[in-house]
């Protein structure tokens, strides 16, 4: 079992990025992307710039052809793994082309797997009631397993012979508990929120502390939220947790360069952001934009490229989508 100190483990994300030009660039070992939603290119154009070891997909997919031809521009540079989604199961193409895809078996779904060092738990899909309400004892799930649910469906009612498309992205407890059961682990990907997120769930606070991670990520519900900073949790809490936006990424370890360069940002460029986009100029600022490499546009602008994120937000400012 591979175990690593809170330094290692302190993760980035976009946020709070600073320039030291002269400095190189480590690559992250490894990246994290919130909810694609077949937008794939984001993540392309980001690997190519940043070269992770590995990268994980956190659910929400949505490829629009076979993921592994999706992103074969990177498969040479990185390891591609995935949790899936709720929105995975929303059509057969969403299901095909992720399940009938080469990378099938990079799923992390209900296992650990050893990724760029580190033990990653994967839990993908969401909870669904009438499968299992997390907050009630898991005997009282109305169905303890995806087989559990298929004996009890008519065949008309079966999908290619087994459950429904849609629950096939539903959490059964026996995919929880197995991974409950699997640990330790460094690392706990989920589509799901833990307990501090508006809409969260304890269960995955309990999975996360039974398998002694230090670090939760996870996506669905389209948000970068830095859990300690945002005030949800104590940073005496027994992990650290982050949410990833659509068509964002979390990469770690800490980058010492892209720790504060928004430092660096021009004045006059940061005012231009707060008047087209008010309270939500950082979150634009520090979302990476697939118009520019992948990288956000702080970090774009300080390497030498403040001339085109102006442009971009001259643009928007007058009724422009960029």
């Amino acid at each position: 079992m591979s175990r690593h100190s809170a330094n290692e483990m302190t993760p980035r994300i976009s946020p709070n990025l600073q320039a030291q030009s002269e400095r190189k660039q480590s690559a992250p070992k490894l990246m994290f992307f919130g909810d694609p939603h077949g937008d794939l290119e984001s993540v392309v154009a980001a690997v190519e710039h940043c070269r992770p070891e590995a990268i994980v997909l956190l659910g929400d997919i949505q490829a629009r052809q076979l993921l592994h031809i999706e992103l074969s521009p990177i498969l040479n540079h990185t390891e591609v793994w995935f949790i899936h989604g709720n929105h995975d199961t929303d059509t057969d193409a969403d299901y095909d082309n992720l399940w009938g895809s080469e990378l099938a078996d990079r799923n992390l779904h209900g296992r650990i797997v050893e990724i760029a060092g580190y033990k990653v738990a994967g839990l993908g899909g969401i909870f669904r009631t009438k499968i299992w309400d997390p907050r009630q004892p898991v005997e009282k799930a109305a169905f303890q397993s995806s087989d559990a649910m298929r004996r009890a469906m008519k065949r008309e009612e079966r999908w290619r012979d087994d459950i429904s498309r849609k629950h096939r992205s539903s959490i059964f407890p026996v995919d929880y508990l197995r991974l409950l059961r699997s640990g330790p682990a460094d690392i706990l990907v989920t589509h799901e929120a833990p307990g501090a997120h508006p809409h969260g769930w304890r269960a995955i606070d309990e999975l996360a502390e039974m398998l002694g991670v230090q670090l939760v990520v996870h996506g669905h519900h389209h948000q970068n939220i830095d859990y300690v900073v945002e005030g949800l949790m104590s940073t005496a809490a027994p992990f650290r947790a982050f949410g990833v936006d659509m068509g964002s990424h979390l990469a770690w370890p800490l980058d010492s360069r892209a720790e504060t360069e928004s430092e660096a940002l021009p004045q006059d460029l940061l005012e231009l952001a707060t008047r087209v986009f008010g309270a939500a100029a950082q979150a634009w600022l520090n979302k990476p934009h697939k118009l520019l490499d992948g990288q956000t546009p702080v970090a774009f602008a300080v390497r030498g490229g403040s001339k085109k994120v102006r442009s971009m937000l001259i643009a928007i400012q007058h009724g422009g989508v960029v």
